[in-house]
């Protein structure tokens, strides 16, 4: 039944942790395309004083496709990215790692900040 649901329903916006995060993701899906941004409150700076990017080759850019549940990503230069999957549970969306997937098809739970369709309504 979820994958019935999941298909009827759109995937495609910006996905973000569904709690306050201080570090993690955004991933965003649209006609194909993907983006994929990290973000962190930490300021790191190196011995000359400069601001260093602790998230290089981010935002991250490439396609997608999916198959049932399934995304499969594959960045601009080409390389595969670990596959995601989506689900739904009461008036959500998310987009889980395979490790949250998995973790939600043992125990029936979603890891802490799993990752939210941006303007998806509270149950």
């Amino acid at each position: 039944m979820a994958v019935m649901i999941s298909g009827c329903v759109s995937h495609e916006g910006t996905y973000s942790p569904d709690c306050i995060a201080y570090a993690g993701s955004n991933i965003s899906l649209s006609d194909g395309q993907f983006v994929w941004e990290k973000f962190t409150d930490e300021v790191i700076v190196d011995d000359d004083g400069e601001i260093v990017n602790q998230f290089p080759g981010y935002p991250m850019r490439g396609s997608y496709r999916i198959e049932g549940q399934t995304v499969y990503m594959e960045s601009d230069a080409g390389e595969p990215i670990e596959e995601m999957y989506l689900h739904r549970r009461d008036s959500r969306q998310y987009l889980l790692s395979a490790d949250q997937f998995e973790a939600w098809a043992n125990t029936g739970m979603y890891a802490d900040c799993a990752l939210m369709l941006d303007g998806d309504p509270a149950d």
